[in-house]
């Protein structure tokens, strides 16, 4: 599922070191703001978290973000009982506008700082402006 709105919330970072692999990790939950459908009259809100150290550098409270994100149920034991939860995954972010923009010499591509689809686009798929006037298709 991918999704447009904005960055409400940015909570404490958590972080810790993996029993599996003992490699450090980082990780900054946020909230994140949507509306699933345009004329709803009040936004959705979830807690999603992101792992990507470019993305918690950058990522500022108020930015336009499209965020792609799906759902996987965990199960796990805790003091010899098995607790299901829903989790968020979030894979995919891209910045659509900031409140505040990052620091000059950002990756842009990295941090996901991408206003348009086509900007990143090679040459050959650009049209120019001319050609856009006269293009009657809808798309």
């Amino acid at each position: 599922m991918e999704f447009t709105g904005r960055v409400k919330a940015i909570l404490p970072k958590r972080s810790g070191t993996s029993a599996r692999t003992g490699n450090e990790w980082v990780a900054l939950p946020f909230i994140f703001e949507y509306f699933e459908n345009p004329s709803d009259r009040y936004a959705d809100s979830v807690v999603l978290e992101t792992f990507d150290t470019k993305v918690i550098e950058n990522i500022k409270e108020g930015m336009e973000v499209c965020c792609g994100f799906g759902h996987k149920v965990r199960t796990y034991q805790k003091d010899g009982r098995d607790i299901t939860i829903n989790e968020l995954r979030l894979y995919k972010i891209e910045c659509v506008s900031a409140a505040n923009k990052p620091a000059e010499g950002a990756n842009d591509a990295a941090s996901g700082n991408q206003p348009t689809p086509q900007a990143n686009a090679p040459q050959s798929q650009q049209k120019p402006a001319e050609e856009e006037q006269n293009d009657d298709l809808p798309f």
